[in-house]
């Protein structure tokens, strides 16, 4: 038997008998492994330590093996130790710089995080609750101790100004933070640069592997990847491409408040981030995620490491959520429209079988977003339409309502034209606007604006743009005028106003919903998506019982 270590992978060669009798030991722990050629057995690094029995004396011995499986027995040993801290909310022993500044569940975390020999964690805390602190008081305890040298952050591009903001905020003029933005030039320069804290947006990761796998030869890094549903599917570039660097780094916390949006399986390549596979090692993934909803349990919380607390945990101020789903009902053309499109798409799928609907789903859900689309915003499907969206009666009263109380309001919606009407119509509230369109620092801006300007008083944004990451709790009403098949940013958005910091007794949610249309099945699917990850993380809480029960209400109307 020989064993070589290549990237991330170990090859194994044996032959004859040997072979036939290890291969089929292996099978039965890993499922069906690689032959890259004939007696060669490929295998990931992190399923090392489920074949360790199998290997000769001599390949245990040999330096890049050992060091492997050295690697995940330490993490392993830390591992218990990290959940021993979070069981018993071990919070002392910080350094006072930062016992003065955590509050008691956040030093908790801190604690956790630090214990050296981890390969990394998963920082599933729900949004809201700190979790940006936190990493800089783990990154800087860890600096302190020479655990680490410099901490890479990646993150969504909305988020990149956030990060350099909150470390001035907490650790003032102590690190160099450099951002990665610009062209693929410019953000290649800045990982060339000598930073602290280098801050790049996922799609920036590809142009600096390079620089930054050949620097970490010689600097210990950290890796935090924020909001990391964006990295869920294992398969896209952007994932692979993190993943790459994080194979080059020390450490690895994993930050998400919504860290399974759609199924179980979203958590998987969070794990593999945060581990190196270690949790998820040998797991063979099945088409269906409701298959493997058992055995993806059990494996994250017997092998997987991760801290997730809700506000009403960790608070001591949560507001009450509650939440108004207003029902409209379409008229005149643009009921037509509606009509129409959902008579096209019927039609169309009458004509299609499983296998081709499979091969079509790019087409079906651009014809599904017609509809969602038409119920919010129709002139943005018939330019020439002249009728006003029969939700903008209902929302021009509502938001009327609202601010003649004094009152701040988010408005939502996931559609540009829907978003360039709503600017024009409430011009008279100095509304402000975040979207894919609006640059970081006029994000920045109006988020400032409608924080602390007396005269702004409406923010109309797209949660998959303004969803995460920003506070704006100088509201404490939120009105959702259209919805979107993506639950992580409707998730993420209704954040924003209940978090810390939020000081009214209770929050709002407006939810504007055209009668007998998708957009019924929609908010219903997404509450379902939402109910479903409560239930994956064991959080237990109430339900808000006023969304419930208007969801309830819907079925009455069928």
């Amino acid at each position: 038997m020989k064993v070589f270590l290549k990237n991330q992978d170990i090859e194994i060669t044996a032959t004859g008998i040997e072979f036939l009798k290890l291969k089929t030991e292996i099978n039965k722990r890993l499922g069906n492994v690689k032959l890259s050629k004939p007696g060669t057995i490929n295998i990931p690094v992190s399923t090392l330590p489920l074949i360790e029995d199998l290997l000769s004396q001599e390949a245990k011995s040999m330096e890049d093996i050992k060091k492997c499986l050295q690697r995940f027995k330490a993490h392993s040993i830390a591992r218990l130790k990290a959940i021993e801290i979070i069981e018993q909310n071990i919070n002392d022993g910080l350094p006072e710089r930062w016992s003065s500044v955590l509050d008691p569940a956040q030093a908790t975390a801190v604690a956790a995080m630090t214990i050296p020999d981890l390969l990394g964690l998963c920082l599933f805390d729900e949004q809201g609750s700190g979790k940006t602190v936190m990493s800089i008081a783990a990154f800087d305890i860890l600096r302190e101790k020479n655990f680490i040298d410099k901490m890479i952050i990646v993150c969504p591009k909305s988020m990149i100004s956030e990060w350099p903001k909150d470390l001035q905020k907490f650790l003032p003029e102590k690190y160099k933070v450099i951002q990665a933005e610009g062209n693929k030039q410019q953000k290649y320069e800045a990982s060339l640069e000598n930073f602290d804290v280098l801050v790049a947006n996922y799609e920036g990761v590809e142009v600096m592997l390079t620089s930054l796998i050949a620097t970490s030869t010689k600097y210990k890094y950290l890796l935090v990847a924020d909001e990391s549903y964006y990295l869920k599917n294992g398969e896209s570039a952007r994932s692979g491409n993190v993943l790459q660097l994080r194979q080059y780094c020390k450490y690895c916390f994993v930050l998400c408040g919504t860290p399974a949006p759609n199924s179980a399986h979203d958590l998987i390549h969070q794990f593999d981030l945060s581990d190196l596979g270690y949790t998820f090692a040998g797991f063979l993934k099945s088409k269906d995620s409701s298959n493997d909803l058992e055995r993806i349990t059990e494996l994250i919380y017997t092998k997987g490491l991760f801290i997730r607390r809700l506000k009403t945990e960790i608070l001591s101020h949560v507001p009450e959520k509650n939440f108004h789903v207003i029902r409209v009902s379409l008229k005149g053309r643009q009921a037509l429209m509606y009509d129409k499109a959902r008579s096209e798409l019927e039609l169309t799928l009458k004509t299609l079988d499983n296998e081709t609907f499979k091969k079509k789903l790019v087409t079906y859900f651009q014809q599904r977003a017609v509809l969602l689309q038409i119920c919010c915003c129709p002139s943005a499907i018939d330019p020439t339409l002249t009728e006003m969206s029969v939700k903008y009666e209902v929302l021009d009263a509502l938001i009327t309502d609202l601010i003649t109380s004094g009152r701040k309001v988010i408005l939502w919606s996931f559609f540009r034209k829907s978003l360039d009407e709503l600017m024009i119509r409430y011009f008279k509230y100095n509304p402000v606007r975040v979207d894919g369109s609006v640059s970081t620092i006029s994000r920045r801006a109006a988020v400032k604006s409608f924080q602390e300007d007396p005269n702004i008083f409406l923010f109309i944004g797209n949660p998959a743009a303004a969803g995460a990451g920003i506070t704006l709790h100088a509201s404490y009403d939120a009105i959702y005028l259209s919805y979107s098949n993506q639950a992580a940013h409707y998730l993420q958005s209704l954040d924003r106003i209940h978090r810390r910091g939020q000081m009214a007794d209770q929050v709002n949610y407006y939810l504007i919903v055209c009668k007998n249309t998708i957009e019924e099945t929609e908010i219903v699917r997404l509450r379902g998506k939402e109910i479903r990850q409560h239930n994956l993380l064991g959080d237990h809480i109430p339900w808000p019982t006023s969304l419930d029960d208007a969801l309830q209400e819907l079925s009455q109307y069928e």
